[in-house]
């Protein structure tokens, strides 16, 4: 948690010359103070440094003080530094005097000194002692002495709890000194420390790259944002603070790391640089090369630690990111090289279970140390560069890749990872380049192997498709190559490719001919060949009307992606994106899929966490938040507005351009209109419809006639295609203008209830439930079906223009929304029963109210 300070003003502002850091409130600390005030316990407050221990420290004991009921007790803070931990007394003798002269049997000169302090009406006694693990033994023994035999109560701060003195230690084992870890902050923790810092939110995207940077460290991630905002790379929009480029370690924390790595001795920085250089590096490799005490001290003093693959090998890694970055940093070039040659980090033989980062790692110490390493090897760093999103690491590598003998299939496949990097880092058109040369050299009759082809092929596809809004020359691409491939299994990922850049194009027959030709939807589980088209078929569905069907193999899709994070990095991204879409056209407003339901920090996830604003706007438009809906597709738009690598852009326009003309900013609502039309769709072609859909839903609010135009012409498209959950949107569309406009409704619900027959879900059958309930003329059942409609994120009478009510007139609007009677609302208010009938009337003159019922809707 963060301490409730007020923010002020939520919106960006100029950064200040110096940032304000808040305080944080840890649940650590509550424990604490609970501990030492209410127990009158000592405790041991540890982890690793930067994690706050001083201030919770600090806290803890203010805290005590002003909940001491009497006298407040003396609260004695003492420090220890490594420079007085081999001075007897060193620590304690600033705060209590030279005791050098005392028989420690007998402190009597120290218990003197206590009585003394407490006759001065200062209470019992509180010792603070900071980085205890560096206390002198006498200086331990005395502290240790103060709370046995004192009552004296203690809280103290270390990183390794092992290192204490025995004196201490016993203490705990005694039952008299509780230890509490201190744990990083999650990535929410961060988002909320940040935005209170910065005065308005960190956008999503930028949160998870600081908070996976820091990994939750408040001291890094206070230098870190204070360095962004010092270099520029943090900017702001009008509504929140985003990250441009690397996160990268401060000058302060290199500094920091600079003096101590100074006062190592040559043989434990040799362990320190070495894992870092490495990082990671598998263990026993590692004691290969330095003795294992100093490994040990090394883990000990918190510049090192030992962590272990998925496979479960056991490696060494530097403790932290940004101590392995600072750490590289400060090796000169001649150490670095000597390092190499001692460590052999780079071998032609890769060694057996080495992760995928220690391979990485070790190829960019060679290239750094002038060695280059043989062509499989720096393809393969480039590769886990690439997946690790350590673009700038992919393009070193591939570069010094291509300087060197490469064979035309070897030449094609770096090519192709230089563009993927490049794409992500220096900007799209230097990764044209490369794309282009690698389908030139494709298909220039050069000796290339078929995976090769498919890669070149699908490097430039994306970029035609993508970035330049052109699918069918992606289409085109996938039919070309399958002139340059043999083996069977090439062919059919390139016939896989088509079909995929058909959907996302949102051409979706054949993706539906394939659904049903694969059996896909009585499968148990989905294979991994199918997760390049899972999303185009979840629409396909879905625009269909089977939107349940959708919503299943949605589902069966997210498991396997998730298994299969590293080989299809997109893929959950894209399973999540489109699902969420389904449940708005089900209208399963409160089950809506908002974010990515895998860790998030996973570096193997790639996706556009803006798009968590979509969910969020489009849950606020379904509930009728209408200022919330437009402060979120606000926000998506204006980061759009600095990058959209994806295409996402004119989703986020149309849906804001909705919200607004809900939310009556007419003239807002038009310019968003405009924006949402002339953005180019680029990966929205997948869902164009249903932009064109919202669209005219807006154009109608604002009373556009194009808006019911637009709809016929999507009624029209959709029956010829099977588009279904389209028509019973336009269907709806005409019946909604009928009844805000008092024309007669009769043909305009026929048709939305018999289009409402080809869709599934929740909305569907409550749209037809509405139908039935208007032709029977029940009210109750019409207040029913209404609040049915509402559940599902539709209301049929959102959107009127209604006149502003008094304030009076809005609370009797309320208790009548609630089903109070009006002798009910004027007992409630203190009116007469008349008053109460004369704000009815105007409340159903100002907003054309025809029943009651249709209150509990509007409210």
């Amino acid at each position: 948690m963060v301490d409730s300070t007020p923010a002020g003003d939520r919106r960006p502002t100029s950064p200040p010359a110096r940032l304000s850091w808040p305080v944080l409130t840890r649940r650590e600390e509550d424990r604490a103070v609970a501990v030492v005030a209410e127990h009158r316990w000592s405790v041991a407050l540890v982890g690793a440094a930067g994690l706050g221990k001083t201030t919770v420290a600090a806290r803890v004991t203010d805290r005590v003080v002003a909940l001491s009921p009497g006298d407040p007790p003396l609260v004695v803070p003492i420090t220890a530094v490594a420079a007085s931990s081999s001075m007897p007394f060193g620590a304690v003798s600033d705060r209590f005097g030279d005791v050098l002269g005392d028989d420690l049997t007998e402190p009597v000169s120290a218990e003197e000194r206590l009585r003394r302090a407490a006759e001065a009406g200062r209470g019992d006694l509180v010792l603070r002692v900071d980085d205890a693990d560096l206390l002198d033994t006498l200086s331990a023994r005395y502290v240790a002495w103060l709370v046995r035999d004192q009552d004296a109560r203690l809280v103290l701060t270390c990183r390794d709890f092992t290192a204490l003195a025995d004196p201490l230690r016993a203490l705990w084992q005694d039952d008299l000194l509780e230890r509490i870890d201190l744990e990083p902050l999650d990535v929410d923790e961060a988002a909320s420390l940040v935005e209170r810092a910065l005065g308005a939110p960190l956008e999503p995207a930028s949160v998870e790259r600081v908070h996976r940077a820091t990994k939750g460290n408040p001291l890094y991630l206070r230098e870190v944002v204070r360095a962004g905002l010092a270099s520029g790379a943090l900017e702001h929009t009008a509504l929140s603070w985003y990250w441009r480029g690397r996160v990268t370690a401060s000058h302060s924390l290199a500094d920091m790391y600079r003096t101590e790595l100074a006062g190592l001795p040559g043989d434990l920085r040799d362990v320190v640089e070495i894992v870092a250089l490495a990082d990671p590096i598998p263990l026993s490799r590692l004691l290969a090369l330095v003795d294992g005490a100093d490994l040990d001290r090394a883990v000990g003093l918190g510049f090192v630690r030992i962590d272990s693959t998925d496979a479960g090998s056991p490696v060494a890694r530097s403790s932290h990111p940004l101590v392995g970055e600072v750490v590289r940093a400060l090796v000169p070039v001649a150490r670095r090289t000597a390092l190499f040659a001692r460590a052999n980090a780079f071998r032609t033989d890769r060694p057996e279970g080495a992760p995928p980062a220690a391979r990485l790692r070790a190829t960019l110490w060679a290239l750094e140390c002038g060695v280059v390493p043989p062509v499989d090897q720096l393809l393969d760093a480039a590769r886990v560069a690439g997946g690790l999103q350590e673009h700038e690491s992919a393009i070193a590598l591939t570069t010094a890749a291509l300087g060197s003998g490469l064979t035309a299939t070897e030449r094609v496949r770096t090519h192709c990872l230089r563009s993927l990097a490049h794409g992500y880092s220096s900007g799209r058109e230097a990764g044209r380049l490369d794309a282009e040369a690698a389908w030139g050299l494709a298909t220039s009759g050069a000796d290339v192997d078929d995976v090769a082809v498919v890669e070149a092929c699908e490097t430039l596809a994306n970029l035609r498709q993508f970035h330049d809004d052109d699918p069918a020359a992606a289409v085109a691409l996938a039919e070309v190559a399958t002139q340059y491939v043999r083996a069977p299994e090439t062919v059919e990922q390139l016939r896989i490719l088509r079909l995929s850049h058909l959907g996302w194009g949102g051409d979706f027959a054949e993706v539906r001919e394939e659904i049903e030709r694969t059996g896909v939807l009585r499968s148990p589980t989905i294979p991994r060949s199918f997760l390049p088209i899972a999303p185009c078929a979840i629409a396909a569905l879905g625009t269909g009307g089977r939107l349940d069907d959708a919503q299943r193999l949605a589902h069966a899709c997210l498991a396997t992606a998730a298994v299969h994070l590293e080989d299809s990095p997109w893929s959950v991204g894209e399973v999540v994106s489109v699902l969420h879409q389904v449940q708005v056209w089900r209208g399963d407003i409160a089950d809506m899929l908002t974010q990515v339901p895998v860790s998030r920090a996973d570096p193997f996830l790639k996706y556009d966490f803006t798009l968590e604003l979509f969910g969020i706007g489009n849950r606020a438009l379904g509930q009728r938040r209408w200022t919330d809906a437009v402060t979120a597709f606000t926000a998506a738009c204006e980061r759009y507005e600095l990058t959209d690598p994806g295409g996402f852009a004119a989703y986020a326009w149309s849906r804001l351009a909705m919200a607004q003309a809900y939310a009556g900013m007419t003239d807002a609502a038009a310019e968003s209109v405009e924006r949402a039309r002339t953005t180019p769709l680029r990966a929205m072609r997948i869902l164009g419809d249903q932009i064109e859909t919202t669209i005219s839903w807006t154009e109608a609010l604002l009373g556009n006639p194009a808006g019911l135009r637009r709809a016929d012409e999507l009624i029209a498209r959709g029956t010829a295609t099977g588009a279904w959950t389209h028509v019973l949107y336009a269907q709806t569309l005409h019946y909604a203008m009928d009844a805000m406009s008092g024309r007669d409704t009769t043909a305009s619900l026929a048709r939305m209830q018999e289009a409402a027959t080809r869709v599934d879900g929740p909305l569907a059958a409550a749209i037809t439930g509405y139908a039935e309930a208007l032709r029977s003329g029940d009210r109750g059942w019409v207040a029913s079906a209404q609040s049915a409609l509402a559940a599902c994120g539709m209301a049929v009478t959102a959107g009127r223009t209604k006149q502003p009510l008094t304030k009076r007139e809005y609370e009797v609007a309320e208790f009548a929304a609630q089903g109070f009677s009006n002798r009910r609302i004027a007992d409630q208010l203190g009116l007469s029963v008349r008053t109460v009938d004369a704000h009815m009337s105007r409340v159903f003159s100002k907003w054309d109210l025809h029943a009651r019922s249709e209150l509990a809707e509007l409210l």
